[in-house]
């Protein structure tokens, strides 16, 4: 087998082997005499993917290239981090890769990716090939009553909401509209978790037909893959799938070159968490309202009743409340003039008057901040100064003479 890729084209394929990649590790390559097939299997057979590229995806293609018989053509499982490392950085590879040349090397049992770059710079990847072996999925796509045709902005946007852990995600679907919700185990608290469900209507469709209402189950990270790539190649999503428990195929073409095939297995959905989920959330709640409010009412009728340990804080407070009075001192017993002050008999009458306000059962209230504002500046309250009420009073001697 040998062929030419063009630059254009490159892009596309390099968007199909990442794609594949986050299916499968292993990359089935097999060349018939009007296409070249890339299949893969994830590892545990539950999501397969096909992509079929057709001879005028070529520039040049020969199927038997090397093969001496006409009708066989290339066979072959190769590494598909081997694949990921010939094709890394897709997006930008149209700008650097002007041609691709695959071929087959009989002597070394090797594929060879040659890339051909702007300023005559060649790259060649040598990848190993693991077995001579094809494989191939049963599956039906054509003779299926449910089929949806939908731009892949749309359910990329209806997954956007759903949580990253969510592994598996649930489709209903009806005559009258579409559900999506991320599926719930049987063994998790529902209260603890995060439920998503999203209804889409048929408007919101290319196209729209259900013969029978189905609810299926199918796993969400393959399914979160080729909705990527049919974005980077914005091209709409057809979506193809029986009754419960039969594969649920995802078709992306552009209806010349290229078909992709991406075939997820689908489970049925146990009817008491995921049908009833919504009315089993709403009677939980009702029983924790239900609990709170009884524990609420128990907690009413027991606060009237006072313990023993409050009375007694209470009185102590009671006894202990002449610490926060204050105690007034007379005006009468200080003065500017007065140099001897006697301190023990200013102390014992404080003690003196502190004994009384303890004996005392009405305790008298602290003093107005007015009346101490009154002791303090009394002189500024008073009338202003009259020279007259001193007459005859010397307030100062007259200094010593010159003489």
């Amino acid at each position: 087998m040998k062929c030419h890729v063009p630059g254009p084209n490159v892009k596309v394929l390099g968007r199909t082997v990442h794609a594949l990649a986050r299916f499968g590790d292993e990359l089935y390559l097999e060349s018939l005499p009007d296409c070249i097939l890339l299949r893969t299997l994830n590892a545990a057979e539950s999501a397969y993917a096909m992509v079929k590229f057709n001879k005028n995806f070529f520039s040049y293609f020969n199927y038997n290239y090397y093969s001496t018989e006409d009708n066989e053509g290339l066979k072959c499982k190769i590494s598909m981090k081997s694949a990921l490392n010939t094709f890394k950085s897709p997006a930008h590879m149209d700008k650097q890769v002007d041609n691709l040349e695959i071929k087959l090397d009989p002597e070394s049992c090797k594929l060879i990716f040659q890339l051909k770059c702007k300023h005559g710079i060649v790259k060649t990847h040598f990848v190993s090939i693991l077995d001579c072996k094809a494989m191939q999925a049963v599956y039906t796509k054509d003779l299926v009553p449910n089929r949806i045709t939908s731009p892949q902005r749309i359910l990329s946007e209806a997954l956007s909401n759903f949580q990253s852990s969510d592994d598996q995600v649930t489709l209903e679907a009806s005559s009258q509209s579409m559900l999506l919700r991320n599926y719930i185990d049987t063994n998790v608290d529902l209260s603890k978790i995060i439920r998503t469900q999203i209804s889409l209507k048929p408007l919101e469709f290319d196209s729209y037909a259900i013969g029978v209402d189905t609810t299926i189950t199918f796993t969400l990270k393959e399914f979160r893959a080729l909705l990527a790539f049919a974005e980077a190649l914005n091209l709409p999503l057809q979506l193809q799938f029986e009754t419960t428990g039969k594969p649920a195929v995802f078709i992306v073409h552009n209806g010349a070159t290229f078909e992709g095939h991406f075939v997820l297995a689908t489970s049925k959905p146990e009817n008491t968490t995921q049908a009833s989920s919504t009315q089993n959330t709403t009677i939980e709640r009702k029983k924790r309202k239900e609990s709170s409010s009884n524990k609420l009412e128990e907690s009413a009728k027991k606060k009237p009743q006072l313990n023993e340990p409050d009375t007694e804080i209470s009185k102590c407070l009671e006894e202990d409340s002449h610490l926060f009075n204050f105690i007034d001192i007379p005006e009468d017993n200080f003065s500017v003039r007065d140099n001897n002050v006697n301190l023990n008999g200013t102390f014992n009458k404080i003690n003196n008057d502190h004994l009384e306000a303890m004996d005392c059962d009405n305790i008298p209230g602290s003093p107005t901040s007015r009346t101490m504002v009154k002791s303090v500046f009394k002189r500024c309250f008073e009338s202003t100064y009259d020279p007259r009420s001193f007459h005859g009073v010397v307030l100062a001697a007259n200094s010593d003479s010159d003489d």
